[in-house]
């Protein structure tokens, strides 16, 4: 059975676009437009109904609660932006919160290991890419024993080490521009990792910041994929679930198209209105193609611009979301 999504909205053209819209993003939904007097009469309308897309201005949440089963009570997610002068949300955004309280955008357990691997390629700023890295270790941390984070990308787009880090008298060094080293020399294997790793306060473990900004970056795609390997060796003489979550910016699709091969779980985080950019499209749909285990695209919203009026609302003619 589909998932299901109501949309209350009295446009039926502005609903009528965005079912399609809706139809071409998230193709095993079923999209469907009910009327505020409807639901109002026949409560049990929304019995088979998972996620309801409302515009706040017709109908209140209380309203809607009023009218629903205890039990049955569907995700209500607002159609307008919650800041004046309260313009739709885009059709990512929509999407993006679909799938997130729908769990569509969780790493999911390895099928034939106990090792998960997920590369996140990131090209959206580094505040909305932590947000999203955020979200996803919270969200496996119930599901995974062990999580390793591996970021490659250049130290400026880093994120800050943590200050639980920073020894008294002294600077922390990660040891991961050590590691590096070691893995070119020929001297590292995989029981060595645990002395060069650091507990996040998010749940994980990670190797930090490198000594100098470009060490990873210039690193030969074959130390890193010695720097994987061994990581991925090292998890699965744990025991129970292991995930490796690399986090990848900053680094060219070349580098990209070598580090997917050796990941089972893609994500691709990508900004808004990303259809404009054709280079930056096609080189995504070459990523996806070379990456056939791709499960999951995701299009996160702008958390400044969510805060920006980009049209208002109440308008003589509305605009539906670009998708």
């Amino acid at each position: 059975m589909p998932h299901t999504i109501a949309i209350i909205d009295t446009d039926i053209c502005f609903a009528s676009l965005l079912i399609s819209r809706l139809k071409k993003q998230l193709p095993d939904f079923l999209s469907y437009q009910i009327s505020r007097d409807v639901l109002l009469s026949v409560p049990t309308l929304l019995l088979d109904c998972q996620f309801l897309l409302y515009n706040q201005f017709e109908i209140a949440e209380e309203e809607i609660m009023a009218h629903c089963s205890p039990g049955k009570i569907p995700v209500l997610i607002p159609l307008l932006s919650e800041v004046p002068p309260f313009p739709p949300k885009d059709i990512f955004m929509l999407v993006h919160e679909v799938e997130s309280r729908a769990g569509l955008g969780k790493i999911p357990l390895p099928e034939h290991s106990s090792v998960q691997t997920c590369l996140t390629l990131s090209f959206v700023p580094p505040k909305e890419r932590e947000a999203h890295v955020f979200r996803q270790i919270h969200s496996s941390l119930t599901r995974f024993d062990h999580i390793i984070r591996l970021d490659i990308m250049p130290g400026i787009l880093m994120p800050e080490d943590p200050p639980s880090w920073n020894i008294e008298g002294g600077t922390h060094s990660s040891g991961i521009s050590e590691l590096l080293l070691r893995i070119r020399q020929k001297r590292f294997s995989f029981s060595q990792l645990p002395s060069f790793l650091e507990p996040d306060p998010y749940g994980d473990l990670r190797f930090g910041r490198p000594e100098h900004s470009d060490d990873l970056i210039t690193s030969h795609p074959r130390t890193i994929y010695h720097l994987v390997s061994r990581t991925v060796s090292y998890l699965g003489s744990l025991d129970g679930y292991s995930l490796l979550f690399c986090v990848c910016d900053g680094i060219s699709f070349k580098r990209m198209q070598t580090l997917c091969k050796q990941f089972t779980h893609l994500e691709i985080l990508t900004p808004l209105h990303v259809e404009k950019d054709i280079m930056l499209c096609n080189e995504i749909d070459e990523l996806r193609h070379t990456h056939l285990g791709t499960t999951h695209i995701d299009f996160p919203f702008t958390l400044s611009g969510a805060n920006r009026s980009r049209e208002r609302y109440q308008k003589e003619v509305r605009t539906v979301p670009v998708g």
